[in-house]
């Protein structure tokens, strides 16, 4: 009997030490990413990574205030070279529907290898159509690439 009572607990130690083991694995996997909120224009807030570095997955997060609707929002990536000269175009994100005029919109990007870029800087417009010679507003808001 003791014996049964000394495996039970035993195996109940290892489980828990395994699921310990995991949460912190899980824990150290995914860091939280510091972000700054820019106010960029009277008609929208752009959350961005303070910085990123290639390879990460980054979220540009645009946030809508008093938008006419219907209207499409899209968000590109473009780049600065180190001696702060135009990279241009980088990455392109998928138009999202306005459906309402204050809502927040969120673009996904991975940062794939771009020769020379040292700045990341996105380029965000609102259009009927999601196409940028039709744009009816754009600015921009830009963040670090570190090595």
């Amino acid at each position: 009997m003791k014996k049964m009572i000394m495996m039970a607990t035993v195996a109940v130690l290892s489980t828990s030490g395994m699921m310990f083991l995991a949460n912190e694995t899980m824990a150290q996997a995914a860091p939280e990413v510091k972000t700054v909120s820019k106010d960029v224009a009277d008609w929208c807030t752009v959350t961005v990574p303070e910085s990123a570095k290639i390879g990460d997955t980054v979220e540009v997060k645009v946030s809508l205030k008093n938008v006419k609707t219907p209207a499409k929002l899209t968000c590109d990536l473009h780049n600065k070279k180190e001696d702060g000269a135009w990279g241009g175009y980088w990455l392109g994100g998928k138009a999202q529907d306005v459906t309402a005029a204050d809502n927040t919109y969120t673009f996904t990007f991975t940062l794939t290898p771009k020769e020379g870029a040292a700045e990341v800087v996105t380029v965000i417009f609102l259009s009927p159509d999601g196409k940028w010679d039709n744009k009816t507003a754009s600015i921009q808001a830009s963040f670090p690439l570190s090595k």
